[in-house]
């Protein structure tokens, strides 16, 4: 069970949060709810899932972005720090647009590096979100039930009937 936060926050605005990375220069791919809409299947979400690369340098400037961000972790109240960030696998922050779900070093995601991913444009915000390919292993890799709803959903956008 989540712990209660103490952030307040003002609206879920993801694009909020992809311009506070970007301005941080964090290097960043889209996964999750918000890359599966921004691919057409479109579901309510309540979080931003991002992969961060992992290294000292980019958990620095993400740290930077979720202090910017009010950012405040689930998990006891955790601070964003750039040795955490820049090792540890997972973490979900609670910001004032909403939270953030950084995911790293689970089954069936890979790493930025390896993940293939496109360059897309919403309004102004420019951001690296998995490809529908991509999408679809890592979908297909966790198995859960609203993640076979989806993957029927991306394959049905595609003409996939499988």
């Amino acid at each position: 069970m989540r712990s209660a936060s103490r952030v307040e926050i003002e609206s879920f605005d993801p694009l909020e949060v992809l311009r506070v990375l970007n301005k941080h220069a964090v290097e960043y791919v889209v996964v999750g709810g918000f890359a599966v809409a921004s691919h057409g299947v479109v579901h309510a979400t309540e979080d931003l899932d991002v992969v961060p690369a992992r290294g000292l340098d980019n958990g620095a400037r993400l740290a930077a972005a979720l202090v910017q961000l009010g950012a405040e972790g689930s998990a006891e109240g955790a601070r964003p720090t750039a040795e955490a960030l820049g090792r540890r696998a997972e973490f979900r922050f609670d910001t004032r647009f909403g939270a953030v779900h950084l995911v790293r070093a689970t089954a069936g995601v890979p790493r930025v590096e390896d993940m293939e991913k496109e360059l897309v444009s919403i309004g102004e915000v420019q951001f690296h979100r998995a490809s529908l390919k991509a999408i679809k292993e890592m979908k297909r890799s966790a198995g859960r039930a609203r993640d076979l709803v989806d993957l029927a959903e991306l394959d049905e956008l595609e003409g996939d009937p499988s």
